[in-house]
Order: structure tokens, then sequence, then C-alpha cells
């Protein structure tokens, strides 16, 4: 048996309350070393009366390159566990995996109160509640700029014929806008979408809008918010949630509150809403954007990283998650660069999101390892963009071996 693969971690992905009073309890082995597994489980407190109540066999979930990983749902009492692990490898060997590590499988160590792992209170306010209406939802991605034109006053100048043999610049701009949606929205039901993701929609100079100028107003050559609420009064009517993106890691060079940097200098008000690391902050004559005096998005300086730690820019951006809610009716925030703000501005945006729409649902875009969000206290979910870039490699591109596409998802 080869002890050093196997794992476990209490209060993590391998031991969490999930619903209804249920737990889920994991453990990983290393991949055909392990026959079956055995959870001993019980009430902490009884336990050192009668030991533990119950025994259930777990189940192998799924197998990667080196790892099994192993299941089991149990239910209990009085909102508590202690719990310890029996494995049986294939050649017979049998022992006790818990707090204290790997032990002989005897009587007495089962019996032993400090092997076991425990969960010493299950408080449902700490479980990861996902609304109901997620895991249903049919997600239609649109890129409000390139979707449909539907109002061509709205043009921005110089807007191009949409011609679909000719590959788009990136400052390209074709008129799409809100109204394009609206009419389109018998198409997106027939399609069977049940949900809308609009990528950013609020005031900004580009056409993908990830640099924001005014977060409370939406882009002129979009429409207005007038135009903004019929879609979404459309979309409920069709039974469609709306999903906005929220850019937060990051504003427009044109935005105000940069601008006033610019011209103003350390006497700026907000000088503290940025990550500054010498003044002035102008990018003339800079030759590498390595060398910019200041922390942006990637190297993009016309996208300079917001402080959320400055509690100006978190109460700042707070009122903008709230407002759309209150005043719209949105039914979810997709969060664009997720992984670089701070755990305590989602910590807290999320307290105030869900204060206005319990069952808002709150999506983060995380490319990587994404435990640290998901405990509960931030998102409910994030973009798994390595899962559809392995789903593309193994069936579109025909690129990655079984093996290794199996291994990806696991």
């Amino acid at each position: 048996m080869e002890l050093s693969a196997i794992y476990h971690r209490p209060e993590s992905e391998y031991a969490y309350l999930y619903k209804d009073k249920k737990l889920h309890i994991r453990i990983r082995t290393k991949k055909g070393d392990i026959e079956s597994i055995n959870l001993h489980y019980g009430d902490p407190f009884i336990f050192m009366e009668e030991f533990y109540q119950d025994t259930k066999e777990m189940v192998k979930i799924t197998s990667g390159t080196l790892f099994d990983h192993w299941q089991v749902e149990v239910s209990v009492d009085f909102a508590r566990i202690q719990y310890l692990f029996e494995l049986r490898d294939t050649e017979g060997q049998n022992i006790l995996y818990g707090d204290k590590g790997c032990v002989e499988n005897s009587l007495e160590n089962l019996h032993a109160i400090g092997n076991g792992f425990k969960l010493p209170y299950l408080h449902e306010i700490d479980a990861c509640k996902v609304p109901d209406w997620v895991s249903n939802t049919v997600w239609y991605q649109i890129f409000p700029e390139r979707f449909a034109n539907g109002n061509a006053l709205l043009n921005p100048e110089g807007t191009l014929d949409w011609d679909s043999s000719v590959t788009p610049k990136s400052d390209d701009f074709f008129g799409g806008d809100l109204q394009g949606i609206i009419d389109h929205m018998d198409y997106l039901q027939d399609l069977g979408i049940t949900g809308l993701y609009l990528c950013p929609i609020f005031e900004s100079t580009s056409n993908h809008k990830y640099n924001t100028i005014d977060y409370f107003e939406i882009d002129r050559h979009f429409g207005d918010k007038e135009t903004f609420r019929e879609l979404v009064d459309q979309a409920h009517h069709r039974g469609m949630k709306v999903m906005l993106d929220a850019v937060f890691n990051h504003i427009g060079s044109q935005s105000l509150q940069w601008k006033n940097v610019v011209k103003n200098g350390e006497q700026s008000a907000y000088k503290d809403w940025f990550h500054i690391q010498q003044f002035p902050v102008t990018t003339e004559k800079l030759v590498n954007k390595r060398d910019l005096p200041y922390h942006v998005f990637g190297f993009e300086d016309y996208m300079p990283k917001l402080n959320t730690a400055n509690p100006e820019v978190k109460n700042y951006l707070l009122k903008v998650a709230t407002y759309w809610i209150e005043e719209f009716n949105i039914d979810a925030w997709r969060l664009d660069v997720a992984n670089e703000i701070d755990h305590q501005f989602w910590k807290d945006f999320r307290k105030a999101v869900l204060a206005k729409n319990p069952d808002l649902y709150i999506l983060g875009e995380v490319w990587h390892t994404s435990q640290h969000w998901l405990n509960g206290d931030e998102f409910h979910a994030v973009m798994n963009y390595p899962l559809s870039d392995s789903i593309k490699d193994y069936f579109l591109r025909g690129i990655k071996k079984t093996d290794q596409f199996i291994d990806e998802i696991n």
C-alpha cells in the first residue's frame, strides 16, 4: 500500500456540508492500489460512550493518471461528526487513516478518540449554497458589439457592415447593441437558451468594454437604461436569467478617477484608488510597458488596476454591484479577473449582493485551481476554461490522448 498517496483534509473539498444535512466525505489514494475503503463515523460525544455508530463503504468516483478518488455521502443527527477511514489494498493489507495519519488496523486504534477526523459543528451558513435555478440554466454568452445591430442610430463613427468573410480587427466596430439582443429573443428562446451572459455593457471607449469609464451608465453605443430594462423584462418573461460582467479589477484610463490622478498627481483625491508606484503616472516616452509607474491588467496601460482594499474603492464598487440588482433586477454577476482581487473584497461583495437578492448567482473568472474562492464565502462557481480547453483539444482538435483527457477533466 502506497501510504504517501493517501490524502484527506477536513473542512475542504474533501469533507463538506452538501445540502439537506448531508455530508460528502472524500479521500485520495494511489491509482489501482486500494480495493475497498470503509468510513467509520458517528457523533464525537456518543463516540466517548459507544465508539463509532455506523460504517459505510466508499465508492471510487473517478481515477486520473496517478490517483483514485473515493466518496461517500453520510447524514448526522446532531450537526457534528467524527470519522475514520479503513483502507484495504489489493494485496490484503489493511490500515486505519485519520487525524494522526496511517495506523495499524486494531480495535485499540479504532476506538482511540484522537485518531478520528472531526467536523466539530456543521453550520448551514458556512455551506456553499448555489441557487437552485443555476444547474438547469443553458447559458448563451453575448459579446454585445458583435451580436446584432438593432438601432443603427447608435452606431459608433466608422461602423463597418458585417461581412463573415472578413476577420474583424480588435479595434473594429460593427454596431451591435442591446436592441439587437432584444430583436433576437425568439431566436435565443428557440435554441433553448435560459440564461444570457452579457460581456461588459457599461460606458467605455473600446469595442470589448473591459476598460470601464462609468459603471453606472450603459455605453451610449449599446443603448440606454430603459433599453436594458426592456431586455431584462423580456428575458424574464421568457424564463431567461440575465448575467452582467463586473470588471472590478481595473478601470479605464478615460475614467473620471484616473484622469484626475493624471492631472493632479500626488494631490489627487483618487491617488489611493490605484496601485501607483511613482509619480507622475505618465506613459509618454515609455519604451517598455514593464516600466509603467502603476499597476495595470497585464501590461495594458489603459487599464489601471484598482486598489480594492481601499475602503472608498470597495464602497464604490459594492454600490455598483447592488445598483444593477436593485434597479434592474439582474440575476447574476460574472466577475472578470476575479483571481487578481483580494479575498476580503469578494467576501464583502458576496454579503452585499446576496443581501439584495439571496437567489443571485456569483460566477468568478479563475483559470486555475480555484478552491480558495469556493469555500462558501465568496463565489458559487468559477469559469472553468481549463475544462473547455480540454474538451476542445480532445473532441475538436484531436490533439490530446484519452488518458490525458480523463486525467484533466477529473
